[in-house]
Parts: C-alpha cells; sequence; structure tokens
C-alpha cells in the first residue's frame, strides 16, 4: 500500500467514524444483530466473576495493597450511602457497588488494541460489513446503556415499594393534596380527578426522563470518546505522512504517540467517572425513594 492509497484509507475511517452518531438519527435505528455488543457483554461478566472468586479466596486479616483498595473504594461508598439515607440505603450499597464495576469495566474494555474477526451470515452494528470487534466497549451500545438505566428504573421502583409498601406509589399524585388544599370545597372534588390523572402523567414523563437521561448520558460519552479519540489519533497519523523531512517525521511521530498516550490516559479517566457518575444518580434515586416511603 503506498503513501497516497494508506492516506485515502485513513481518511475513510476517519470519516466513518465521524459519522456513526448520525445512525442513531436514521430511519433503522441500530439495525442489525448486535453480536459483538452481546459477547463484549459476556465476556467482561465472565472475567468480572473469575476475579470476584480469585480476589475474595485471597482476602486475609492483614490487608495487601488490593483489599486494601477494595475497602477504599467500599468506605467511599458507604460514606456516599449515609449521605444519601443511612441505613436504609447502605443496605442496596451491594448493588450500586456492582453498577460501578461492571459499567467502569465495560467503560474501559474500549481501550484494549482492536481485535476484528469475519463473521459470516450476520450483519454486525459497527458497520455495514459482517465484522465482528471484540474490543468495542459494550457502553456504546444503546441497547446496553438502555437496559442498565431500566435495571435502575426497576431497583429504586422496588425498593420504594419494599420500604413503604403500597403507599409509596402514592406519591405519583404529588402535590395533588396540597393543590386540592389551597381550592374550595366544591372545586376541590370537581377537579380531583382531572388533577390527578394530570399529576400522574407529569411524574410518570418524570421517571422517563431519568431513565432517558441515565441511557443518552452513558453512551453518549463513551461512544464520543471513542469516535473522537478514534479521529485525533486517525488525524495525527495521516499528518504524519506530511512531515517535510525524516528529522521532522521522527520528532512529529514522537509527539504522536505521546498525544495518543494521553488520549488513552482521558479514556481511563472518562471511563471511570462515567461508572461513577451512573451510580451516583443511581444512588440519588434510591435515596429519594427510600425518603419518600419514610414520609408515607
Amino acid at each position: 500500500m503506498n503513501e497516497n492509497s494508506a492516506m485515502a484509507h485513513a481518511m475513510e475511517k476517519i470519516s466513518e467514524l465521524a459519522k456513526e452518531p448520525l445512525g442513531y438519527l436514521g430511519a433503522e435505528w441500530a439495525p442489525g444483530v448486535h453480536v459483538e455488543t452481546i459477547i463484549v457483554t459476556w465476556i467482561v461478566m465472565l472475567i468480572l466473576i473469575i476475579a470476584a472468586v480469585v480476589i475474595s479466596k485471597n482476602f486475609s486479616v492483614i490487608p495487601g495493597k488490593l483489599q486494601a483498595g477494595i475497602a477504599a473504594v467500599s468506605e467511599a461508598f458507604e460514606e456516599l450511602g449515609d449521605n444519601c439515607g443511612g441505613e436504609r440505603v447502605k443496605k442496596y450499597l451491594p448493588l450500586l457497588i456492582t453498577f460501578f464495576i461492571f459499567i467502569s469495566a465495560s467503560n474501559l474494555w474500549g481501550l484494549l488494541p482492536a481485535v476484528s474477526i469475519p463473521l459470516d451470515g450476520f450483519k454486525c452494528s459497527n458497520s455495514s460489513e459482517s465484522v465482528l470487534i471484540l474490543t468495542m466497549p459494550p457502553t456504546r451500545d444503546l441497547n446496553t446503556t438502555l437496559a442498565l438505566a431500566l435495571l435502575s428504573f426497576l431497583a429504586f421502583q422496588i425498593i420504594g415499594y419494599k420500604e413503604g409498601g403500597i403507599k409509596y406509589f402514592s406519591h405519583y399524585l404529588h402535590p395533588l393534596d396540597s393543590v386540592l388544599a389551597g381550592l374550595p370545597k366544591s372545586a376541590g372534588i370537581i377537579c380531583c380527578v382531572p388533577l390527578a390523572l394530570f399529576f400522574i402523567f407529569i411524574n410518570i414523563i418524570e421517571e422517563v426522563a431519568r431513565v432517558a437521561s441515565l441511557t443518552m448520558r452513558l453512551m453518549g460519552n463513551i461512544l464520543g470518546e471513542h469516535i473522537v479519540t478514534g479521529i485525533m489519533v486517525g488525524l495525527l497519523y495521516v499528518a504524519c505522512a506530511f512531515a517535510p523531512n525524516a528529522i521532522a517525521g521522527f520528532f512529529f511521530t514522537a509527539g504522536t504517540d505521546v498525544f495518543a498516550f494521553a488520549l488513552q490516559f482521558m479514556g481511563v479517566l472518562t471511563g471511570i467517572v462515567q461508572g461513577f457518575v451512573f451510580t451516583i444518580l443511581t444512588l440519588s434515586y434510591i435515596g429519594s425513594a427510600v425518603e419518600i416511603a419514610e414520609g408515607h
């Protein structure tokens, strides 16, 4: 492959990356079987399960560095639980820590070197070609982030019901009581049912917005970071081809390597931060559910 064809190939890949988000706006939303997302998700889960079993068997009275690090993370979440509802919230921390570990691991999976495998008979979601890319982070896929958001939604609804019983769901009528209290009795009787339906609708919209926010924030950040990293690295290496001489090319290449390392570091930071943000939002929703249950 000569210099011109290599550059054309690189620019074609950059163009594909830049146009990828537009696929979510098309008539066929996320078409094809998401084989790579399913396989990578199960690989990540299997690795985490094996790691959990191995690490837990090596716990000792005198903690090592890894055990001390795990304890520090656990203590940090316990402190957050104290701030969001105390003991009634802290008992659900295992669920929250599981969210954090799985989402962070899935985000960081995309930093591994690319591995592509031809896959005949399927149309993968990453491109129009039947190629399985085993380093695509599952959290860049809308299906994964929507599933996680729905799990978060179900978690705080079930916890609210567990803590407050069926009366917990009366918060969907809020603030009906306050509004009716400010109306004359006759007007309150007439407006009671329409206002109840209106407030139920508004509160359901709020819950849908929570799910949409969790879904799009996680998917958008990971997909955007993945695309921007690919475009920036691609552009840098294309620019290397225009270096005027061998010496300039050497320093330019060294600079691109440093910049690529910086992008990888930012990828690690983004992956962990986004896992933490999703977990903290779920924690706040659980804390809110427990507070509503206590109010009833």
